[in-house]
């Protein structure tokens, strides 16, 4: 078990002393739940004691009209399954609320469906069939980068042609199983495919695996419980008995949410202490729509095209609970949600991994962190008062020039056209907000009106630089804030292709180590945190010119701190789980009456306010890192 068991227990009776409804709804509610039965005793007493009492007369009229057995036999399987859907939901909610079970929700219900149409054998081939489809193709779909839906639609036509080739198959072997399998419902087909398929990109193959036999096994549960002749006989004479589970399953959320086997996760090392492992919440940007209404500035693709799974993946395997968050406006519920549960007793606690670029507007960088702050949530990343999420480009420009570090030259509009038109060279055009936004290269005077004329339209500023001299690269800095732990991992250049980023070749000694130094200088100066990424210039007279620091980089395969955490000799775990041990540390140091990992506001540090006045390594030193 992932839990101590008296934990557990003590955890659970701690839910019977919380009350969600009102004593007088709850009265209510179970004067409802008995009626079916009053309803029972004035049937029978029609039955057996027949008269011209008040009961008998509404008994004689419950059993004359009130039934369902007039239903002919070739449609009674139809309505049992419609009077047997209210017992089917209370046995999930049992299995999920009191025992803590994790199933592929109510797909139960489905599969015990398919089980009475095409029989057990047919419906359990076709299981495994999907199921080791998911388990063989996902690899090679992951590595591609296809989002969740196609790789779901992936699955269900190949799921598809399995089932043809088991039409033929039976045809030609006169077996009637594998003939069976070819008319399983298509639409229990697809939520079942979609439930594996998601269930294992969230919760990894063995979570997958146990969670789809608890549903299996629960839905031969549901399809005996249909098989049972004297319930089925009961419900059609009695179809008031449906307001009993309706009444069962509030009673069970309210005083039966005990979760018992919640901390039970197949495949986790039992050598290792689930309780000292937080919850990690990743936060990221997948969907463009993330907000009811509109603004003009929003979050840049590359933080949509930037794949985490590998690194969920990593994280999962060395046993941690992660969660999967989209920063949209139901950001702050859904961290809310995940707080009251991580924070009780017996529990480990929660941190924020964010790899967000926020929702929308100006002030979209600090979002994140704001809200983590606001419900005391422990984050990575710097505080919403960094000077790297706050500062607009030429803010940022003005805060690494103070801390003597050399920065693109801005200029107008007519000298960047007296420039071009002069062939002197290119230029560089950038938003004047947040500095996460790319550069568009220009190389005349028509490009430039072009790209000066749409970013105009669209209500965003923009700087117009000269392009630095020298060579490219970019520095992926671990820990800037720590004096003693900041690492500056191996430099990197611009690649092609799939490969985007790769290590650095072209620069001397002297200018790699002057470079590393300026990229640490410029994460201090910017306040950033656990992992920043710089981008500079650097030409042969070790002159190095910072273009850009970036406070949040996703922690991709293929993105600049992937790249370069792969050669550093990290791996993406690492990395996450270095910012994440720095982020409860900061959570701890901030209100000391919290120990690690329980909910803390995070203040500012001295050592942050102090930070930008920090000297920037020499030359010399920065080699070392």
């Amino acid at each position: 078990m992932g839990i101590e068991a008296n934990g557990a227990v003590r955890g659970a009776l701690s839910n019977w002393d919380r009350q969600r409804i009102p004593t007088a709804w709850l009265y209510a509610l179970l004067a409802v739940g008995l009626l079916p039965l009053s309803l029972i005793l004035v049937r029978l007493l029609a039955l057996h004691s027949p008269g011209l009492s008040m009961a008998t007369a509404v008994g004689d009229w419950l059993n004359q009209y009130l039934t369902l057995q007039w239903v002919g036999f070739e449609d009674r399987d139809v309505i049992l399954y419609i009077l047997l859907l209210p017992v089917a939901a209370l046995l999930i909610a049992l299995t999920r609320l009191t025992l803590g079970i994790r199933v592929l929700g109510f797909r139960s219900i489905l599969i015990a469906i398919g089980m009475q149409e095409n029989g057990v054998v047919p419906c359990l081939l076709l299981i495994l069939l999907i199921a080791g489809t998911v388990v063989l193709v996902r690899p090679s779909m992951r590595r591609s980068g296809m989002p969740l839906y196609a790789r779901v639609a992936v699955v269900l036509c190949v799921v598809s042609f399995v089932m043809l080739g088991a039409l033929f198959t039976g045809a030609w072997l006169d077996s009637v199983t594998l003939w069976s399998m070819a008319f399983f419902p298509l639409v229990i087909l697809a939520m079942l495919a979609e439930s594996i398929a998601d269930t294992v990109a969230r919760d990894g193959l063995a979570m997958a695996a146990w969670r789809t036999t608890t549903t299996i096994v629960l839905a031969g549960v549901i399809a005996g419980l249909n098989q049972l002749t004297p319930l089925r006989e009961l419900l059609l004479s009695c179809p008031e008995l449906l307001l009993a589970p309706l009444v069962a399953i509030v009673f069970v959320s309210e005083f039966l949410d005990m979760r018992l086997l919640e901390g039970f996760r197949p495949g986790a090392n039992p050598g290792r202490v689930q309780s000292a492992r937080p919850q990690l919440a990743v936060v990221r940007n997948r969907f463009p729509e993330a907000s009811p209404r509109r603004l003009a500035e929003q979050v840049p693709k590359r933080y949509r095209q930037a794949s985490l799974q590998a690194l969920i993946d990593e994280l999962r395997d060395r046993d941690y609970d992660v969660q999967v968050l989209e920063c949209d406006s139901s950001l702050p519920s859904k961290l809310r949600s995940l707080a009251n549960a991580a924070f009780r007793p017996h529990a480990a606690g929660l941190c924020v991994l964010n790899y967000a670029g926020g929702v929308q507007g100006a002030s979209r960088l600090s979002q994140v962190p704001m809200i983590c702050e606001i419900l005391g949530i422990p984050h990575t990343g710097p505080g919403a008062e960094a000077g790297v999420l706050r500062a607009s480009r030429p803010q940022q420009l003005d805060e690494l020039r103070a801390a003597g570090l050399r920065v693109p030259v801005a200029i107008s509009y007519q000298q960047a056209r007296r420039f071009l038109q002069a062939g002197s060279g290119f230029l560089s055009v950038r938003s004047s907000g947040h500095v996460d936004r790319g550069a568009t290269r220009v190389g005349n005077a028509r490009r430039l009106k072009t790209v000066c004329d749409r970013m105009a339209g669209a209500g965003e500023g923009y700087l117009i630089e000269r392009i630095p001299a020298g060579q490219a690269v970019t520095a992926i800095v671990l820990n800037p804030e720590a004096a003693d732990a900041a690492r500056v991992l191996p430099l990197l250049e611009r690649g092609s292709g799939r490969q985007p980023f790769r290590r650095e070749a072209d620069l001397t000694s002297e200018c790699r180590a002057a470079a590393v130094s300026a990229a640490l200088c410029a994460a201090r100066a910017l306040q950033c945190c656990d992992v920043a990424r710089v981008d500079l210039y650097c030409n042969e007279s070790r002159e190095v010119t910072v273009v850009r620091v970036l406070a949040v980089d996703p922690l991709a395969e293929r993105s600049a701190s992937g790249v370069a955490a792969a050669l550093g000799g990290l791996s993406l775990a690492d990395v996450a789980e270095q910012a994440m041990q720095s982020a409860l540390a900061r959570a701890s140091l901030a209100t000391a009456s919290h120990p690690v990992g329980q909910p803390a506001i995070n203040t500012p540090s001295t050592d942050n306010d102090n930070r930008s006045s920090e000297p920037c390594l020499t030359s010399a030193s920065s080699a070392m890192l």
